[in-house]
């Protein structure tokens, strides 16, 4: 069994997704981000209780009307609210779980000067918030149960949720190479993990947590994974391939989005005295819906 990349594909998300200024994408990807659980929660259900991602309702219709033909709602996403610690309502669209072809990834991390000001610095810079952005194509499955593009979205962490992030995609990538190599052979498997669709966020009957922080900044999370079937081969994969048409769309947005993806390479790494004392609680924030355009 194989299937059929574009040549374009082959080679155009080389360095996207590889973790790395003020540059903004040429389109709109409405930002999605985690809503962990609450315990107390579980008679409400969902992303309130297991956790899961969110979109301010808004910013996707706005992006819906932006790009032709866009369903709106999204087949898949619930209308809910989520609340700010402030008391401040927010109207979302949200989902334990959805599917993503991702584009590329990048990360860096932020300090806050003691005027309030904020900077992005270098990944894993000591004392700092760590960050993560993917740029991804959007998938909901249709009334045959089919996976259909929907947009450009943006899945966004800060904090504890970075690492699982980052491992969500690793351990996908990890779990398909080998059927990739046989699908398409010629083709360095690495270089066309994300013209597969997967499916990130929380999943089953049982609610998963893991503790973070120490002391009063001590607190509950509810992280995202990837799932990976029990049962993968060739056949189920090549199910999940985006497809030649989708594959070209995605060559086209990875080009349209280079600067915005590769912008955080050269971030520097403060010294320690720089970074504010406050920026050590790695507690998740308020969604960060201002906060992650660039």
């Amino acid at each position: 069994m194989s299937i059929q990349v574009p040549d374009s594909a082959k080679t155009a998300f080389e360095d996207n997704m590889q973790t790395s200024g003020a540059v903004e994408l040429p389109f709109l990807a409405p930002p999605f981000y985690i809503v962990n659980g609450n315990a107390r929660l579980e008679q409400v259900g969902g992303i309130h209780f297991y956790g899961g991602w969110a979109c301010n309702v808004d910013k996707l219709q706005t992006a819906a009307e932006s790009w032709n033909d866009r369903l709106f709602p999204i087949p898949g996403l619930t209308a809910t609210e989520t609340i700010l610690d402030s008391g401040q309502k927010l109207q979302v669209h949200a989902s334990r779980n959805i599917f993503v072809a991702p584009i590329g990834i990048r990360q860096f991390s932020t300090i806050t000067a003691p005027d309030g000001r904020k900077q992005r610095v270098a990944p894993f810079t000591k004392g700092a918030r760590p960050g993560i952005q993917v740029l991804c194509v959007l998938g909901y499955r249709d009334p045959n149960k089919a996976i259909q593009p929907w947009a450009p979205i943006m899945l966004t962490a800060s904090g504890y949720q970075v690492n699982h992030v980052g491992d969500a995609f690793a351990n996908w990538n990890k779990a398909i190479k080998p059927l990739v190599r046989k699908l398409v052979p010629g083709v360095e498997p690495s270089s066309i993990l994300n013209l597969f669709w997967m499916s990130i966020g929380t999943f089953g009957k049982d609610r998963k947590t893991r503790t973070v922080g120490g002391g009063q900044q001590q607190q509950i999370i509810t992280p995202v994974t990837s799932y990976i079937p029990d049962t993968l081969d060739e056949e189920s994969l090549s199910s999940l391939y985006v497809g030649e048409e989708i594959a070209e769309w995605m060559v086209e947005l990875s080009n349209l989005s280079k600067d915005w993806l590769q912008v955080f390479k050269n971030l520097t790494t403060p010294k320690v005295e720089q970074v504010d004392s406050h920026e050590l609680d790695m507690q998740e924030p308020p969604p960060p819906e201002d906060d992650i355009p660039f």
